[in-house]
């Protein structure tokens, strides 16, 4: 097989942290089922296939991975029968990690429960159950704060509950567990959410966090209604496009440039106050495409209400009155977060009374084994498993959220100065945010590692040899 240049050096790259940018049709599993055997295979420091750990997205994947590297093994002791290299690959093939993260961190809890005093007979329950469990939790830890007539719990109640019902309060405590969930430390990310709320002043309300990130959102929003607005543009000045529109969206362009130099949230916020769009010039007797210039139209008129959502969501008042909120609401944040907490843990407990747990779990647990959840620093099965893998491969890593980051770099050699995280994955191809996938774990590494050398090393694969240029000129 000829492999293109950047397909070449993903096979041949060692003694690095490699992110593979591969899109679709790319030849991702062939180059890295190819990576395997040339590891595998090396005249000068040959591996066995179970020091590698591979870890796909599904179990279906993980199948055809081993198959695959099993059909490629075969064929090098065919054309190698006396090597007994190659023949005990062939054995230790069955033996080999190539796994879900799910089943790897399953692997970590069942060899070393008792390192957690986990009582080893427990059974992971379907999603139904633990549904049902939730609950009947939720409901337990808020009769008891009504029969405790708790005073911050019944201000919480009022704020955010109608007459008929605290459904929404509920809501919001089962939606904080659960997002909680995808952080390495649940009960830490919790207690952080009150953290903003206890601001001293405008001003260190101003640098915290919450706001920060807040200022960020907003610029790569503006950023983004940019470009959108510069592709409108493109359509308006095409022959059967709507010229007369090209003005006011050049003057829509250049306003929203404005927002390159609004840094913080106070230079945002006057942004927003003189943001005025003009209106699109009349067209009588437009004889171009119809749907371009509807097309042109819809799409601004998206852009506008999108900008004008941010502008009443996040800078409807100045900065004192914004203050003056976070005052009013600190209480009730805080006692947000102390019900949460509570559920948490009642949470924790019905589950081992149950003996039960759902995949999350498994993963927490792993964490705990791996990493110690007071100086956050590996533990010694850590550095069993870092002494034992030579390399870690994950597929699909635009999909992979914090536990499993906290776990893969736990047992990779970054904790001895070394280098041997190899990820692939397409930002393009994550669809799970809505079960706490981080892609910006990969868009974070995607900007900060080098493409040429280094101990971090970027490769793109962007070449498509799935499908015909007709489909993909027609598609994009």
């Amino acid at each position: 097989m000829q492999w293109t240049t950047e397909q070449q050096k993903v096979i041949d790259l060692r003694d690095r942290d490699i992110l593979v940018s591969a899109a679709a049709g790319s030849g991702k599993t062939a180059v890295l089922v190819e990576r395997i055997i040339q590891r595998v295979t090396d005249p000068k420091n040959p591996i066995d296939i179970d020091r590698l750990l591979v870890v796909t997205f599904t179990k279906a994947a993980a199948a055809e991975m081993r198959e695959r590297i099993g059909a490629a093994i075969d064929k090098q002791c065919e054309a190698h029968p006396f090597d007994a290299h190659l023949r005990r690959q062939s054995a230790l093939i069955h033996n080999a990690i190539i796994t879900t993260i799910d089943s790897f961190c399953l692997f970590v809890v069942r060899n070393h429960f008792e390192e957690i005093n986990l009582d080893p007979n427990f059974r992971i329950a379907d999603e139904g159950e633990i549904r049902l469990l939730e609950q009947d939790v939720l409901d337990k830890v808020f009769e008891e704060n009504y029969e405790a007539e708790n005073a911050s719990f019944l201000a919480l109640i009022d704020a955010y509950s109608n007459k008929r019902s605290d459904q929404a309060v509920r809501d919001m405590v089962s939606r904080l567990y659960r997002m909680s969930l995808s952080s390495p430390w649940p009960e830490e990310w919790i207690g952080s959410l009150a953290k903003p709320y206890e601001a001293e002043n405008a001003k260190e309300l101003l640098q915290s966090e919450m706001i920060q990130d807040l200022t960020e959102h907003v610029r790569l929003v503006l950023a983004d209604m940019r470009r959108q607005l510069e592709k409108l543009h493109d359509i308006a000045i095409q022959p059967d496009g709507p010229l007369a529109y090209a003005q006011a969206i050049e003057q829509d362009i250049a306003l929203l440039e404005g927002a390159d130099e609004a840094d913080d949230y106070e230079k945002l916020s006057a942004f927003f106050t003189g943001l005025k769009f003009g209106n699109l010039t009349a067209i009588r007797k437009f004889t171009g495409d119809v749907l371009k210039k509807e097309a042109v139209q819809n799409g601004r008129n998206a852009i506008k209400k999108e900008i004008d959502d941010l502008r009443t969501s996040f800078f409807a008042m100045d900065t004192d009155t914004l203050y003056a909120q976070i005052v009013r609401l600190r209480p009730v944040a805080e006692e947000l977060v102390r019900l949460t907490l509570a559920y948490s843990k009642e949470m924790e407990l019905a589950k081992r009374k149950k003996r039960i747990v759902d995949f999350s779990d498994i993963e927490h647990f792993a964490l705990r084994i791996l990493v110690d959840d007071k100086t956050k620093l590996p533990r010694n099965t850590a550095a069993e498993f870092r002494a034992h893998f030579a390399e870690i491969m994950i597929d699909e890593y635009q999909d992979s959220n914090l536990v499993q980051e906290a776990i893969m770099r736990s047992i990779s050699k970054e904790a001895d100065g070394g280098h041997n995280m190899f990820m692939v994955g397409d930002v393009k191809q994550s669809i799970y945010r809505f079960r706490l996938a981080r892609p910006d774990l990969f868009m974070e590494k995607y900007h900060s590692y080098l493409q040429k050398a280094g101990d971090k090393v970027r490769i793109d694969l962007h070449k498509n040899f799935r499908s015909r240029n007709e489909v993909l000129d027609f598609s994009n």
